[in-house]
């Protein structure tokens, strides 16, 4: 069997693919679980939660094009 290609690119790669999803997930749940919190203080269901996912996912796709336009430049 031959072995797959493990070149420093490749690896890099795969670390941009598994932090982007990573990151992505993580400011949804982040973003919803703030709005649970201000929709159990401040009686506003279902707005903070759809405000938190809102957000989150903004905050996620932000700092996934941050990320990917610095490792391009390199």
């Amino acid at each position: 069997m031959k072995r797959e290609d493990k070149s420093p690119m490749r690896r890099l790669d795969w670390a941009i693919a598994a932090t982007s999803g990573t990151f992505m997930v993580g400011s949804v749940i982040a973003g919803l679980l703030i709005g649970l919190w201000v929709d159990k203080n401040f009686g506003t269901d279902p707005l903070g939660k759809a405000v938190g996912v809102i957000l989150g996912g903004t905050v996620g796709t932000i700092e996934l094009v941050r990320m990917l336009l610095r490792v391009s430049r390199k």
